[in-house]
């Protein structure tokens, strides 16, 4: 639970400037229901994402006392155990700084944010089971209702119902993300086994696979999921390798942020290839082993990545 701002109160941030989190749209909607007029949450697999949202809104039916209408965003942040960083004062913020990943709704994964351009604050949903079908939210414009404008609806039934303009969707809001996200729709990235590249340091069509989806999660890669690399997915390999270098310590490897290679990331390559069996020089000169080692780290990274 969040301590420096979730116990105040809206009339507190509205006298502070600071509309934490609002969303856009009309002050005040109609409470009714008409799931036929807002579409129906499609049938599917629940992830565990999903039973944690159902878990938090059988807890928090309202927002401290009142109504969820209009806080979109604090239901983002509150439920996902979002860090003070992620915090804006609107949803439409907090969208653009975020990373968009795809306006195509249907392949979104798990824990993915959904946003809206409606009103003058925007509007945010958090995805429960990946594709679109079951968006957590908060608004009265809701297929399954789980409390006092807190629930579910789909990106379709919400659009059509409200008429505000779908504009993609993220992995992060504002830098801050849902744990445990990140798997396809019906489950498709924790089908992917592990792969064995990890050990042998020898790269096939699961490693690749595992590659790509950490890519569309964590990296806004579009391309196909089909275990086959290319130059696009090289230069993730790179950028996931150097991420799992720069938090076993430094110096630091831009290649984390431009999926480039230089001396420092093959150093770091070499150095932390120690404890995955590497026993070549220290001297940033990348060959056979170091190669091999790269993998190994690659690996060993999408491995617990999902």
């Amino acid at each position: 639970m969040r301590s420096n701002w979730m116990t105040w109160s809206p009339a507190l941030l509205v006298s502070a400037g600071l509309m934490l989190a609002a969303c856009g749209g009309p002050e005040v909607e109609a409470p009714g229901l008409d799931v036929s007029a807002i579409g129906t949450v499609e049938g599917e697999a629940n992830s565990p994402i999903y039973d944690r949202a159902r878990a938090y809104a059988a807890a928090n039916p309202k927002r401290d006392g009142g109504s969820w209408n209009q806080w979109c965003g604090s239901l983002m942040v509150r439920f996902g155990q979002l860090p003070d960083s992620a915090v804006r004062p609107t949803a439409i913020e907090a969208y653009r700084a975020s990373r968009i990943v795809s306006t195509d709704a249907s392949k979104a994964l798990t824990g993915a944010f959904h946003w809206w351009d409606i009103g003058s604050a925007g509007h945010v949903g958090a995805d429960l089971n990946g594709g679109g079908g079951t968006v957590f939210m908060a608004t009265y414009n809701l297929s399954q209702s789980w409390g006092d404008a807190i629930g579910a609806n789909s990106v379709s039934g919400y659009s059509s119902k409200t008429g505000a303009r779908y504009l993609g969707w993220s992995m992060d809001y504002a830098g801050g993300r849902i744990a445990g996200g990140g798997q396809a729709p019906g489950g498709g990235s924790s089908s992917l086994p592990q792969t064995t590249t990890e050990f042998d340091g020898i790269p096939g069509e699961i490693y690749y696979k595992r590659i790509q989806t950490v890519g569309q999660r964590d990296y806004g890669y579009t391309g196909p999921i089909d275990g086959v690399t290319g130059p696009n997915t090289e230069k993730l390999r790179v950028r996931i390798t150097a991420r799992e270098l720069n938090r076993r310590g430094g110096p630091r490897t831009s290649a984390e942020d431009d999926g480039i290679p230089g001396s420092i990331y093959w150093t770091r390559v070499q150095t932390v290839g120690r404890s995955f069996g590497y026993t070549g020089p220290i001297d940033g000169i990348p060959g056979a082993n170091t190669s091999k080692a790269e993998h190994k780290i690659c690996a060993y990274a999408v491995n617990r990545a999902f």
